[in-house]
């Protein structure tokens, strides 16, 4: 009888301490996942750095390879008519095509991870329910560590992405033909990345006939020489006409209309002046502002 009562306790302590295992690993499981979203897995977060690079311009760059005593390339402006001249015009848009397809690829990717990432974060996000509710199972719990895994590959691959296919880029050609008279020069080719000009929305306001808009570009805490800017203004007042605007074009970060209509409703838009070697660019930061009613 006493064997039988040895193993009987035996059996119930192997039992609690197995259910005490469980429930420690599950206590870690919520933890870890508790720690990344107070991390790295902020939606919000997730959302804007996806934003940013949706709204960004890009460009191609092109550099000229120097000696090796040098330090740095030297980057060309392609609006230098002497550089312009030099390269191949056919030989130049396929670069810009091939840039333009990069792009294109990196944002789709991007965007795939994205939707992988919030679909993972709201599978988490159960996961913490029921935990605290304790309704889970051992097979669930296997299935959620598998799915924090997967869930820092995805984050991982997400961060890579944004900056992997940025830089320089493999042309099948020179730019510059080779006719075998003179020394060719090298050029090689690179894919850069500028943030999105967007209102200042605080700076910018209008009174009964002038507007003052004030823009600045995203994450930069400086305001960047050389820079220039087209700003289109556009009428909604009702008995406007719709196709009536006025398109400008300055050097600052901000600029001032005036002779605008009391009362009425008025479109602005900020973006960068188009250049040859811009390769991907499909947003504008629009707003719209009323102008006051004159005082009686």
């Amino acid at each position: 009888m006493d064997d039988v009562n040895l193993t009987c306790v035996s059996s119930h302590e192997c039992g609690t301490q197995e259910a005490s295992s469980q429930h420690d690993a599950l206590l870690d499981l919520r933890n870890q996942i508790t720690h990344l979203f107070c991390t790295r897995l902020n939606a919000n977060s997730i959302t804007e750095k996806l934003q940013l690079m949706q709204r960004s311009s890009y460009y191609l760059e092109v550099q000229h390879e120097l000696p090796p005593t040098e330090e740095q390339q030297q980057t060309l402006n392609l609006s230098d008519s002497t550089v312009l001249s030099l390269i191949d015009h056919w030989r130049l848009e396929g670069a810009l095509t091939l840039a333009n397809t990069q792009v294109k690829l990196i944002l789709s990717l991007l965007g795939m991870l994205y939707d992988e990432i919030i679909s993972s974060c709201r599978e988490l996000e159960v996961f913490i329910i029921k935990c605290n509710q304790g309704l889970l199972d051992r097979d669930m719990a296997i299935s959620m560590q598998e799915k924090l895994r997967q869930t820092h590959q995805y984050l991982d691959d997400f961060e890579d992405r944004m900056t992997r296919n940025l830089g320089p880029l493999d042309l099948p050609n020179q730019l510059i033909l080779n006719t075998g008279q003179y020394p060719m020069a090298k050029l090689s080719v690179s894919l850069a990345i500028k943030m999105p000009v967007v209102f200042d929305r605080r700076k910018s306001h209008v009174t009964s006939y002038t507007a003052h808009l004030f823009w600045e570009v995203a994450t930069q805490q400086s305001e960047e020489l050389g820079q220039e800017f087209e700003i289109l203004i556009k009428s909604l007042h009702p008995t406007a006409d719709q196709g009536e605007f006025i398109k400008t074009t300055c050097q600052s970060y901000c600029i001032q209309f005036s002779n605008l209509t009391p009362d009425s409703y008025y479109q602005f838009s900020v973006k960068r002046v188009d250049v040859l070697n811009l390769v991907y660019e499909l947003w504008t930061d629009t707003i719209i502002l009323k102008t006051t009613n004159v005082p009686k």
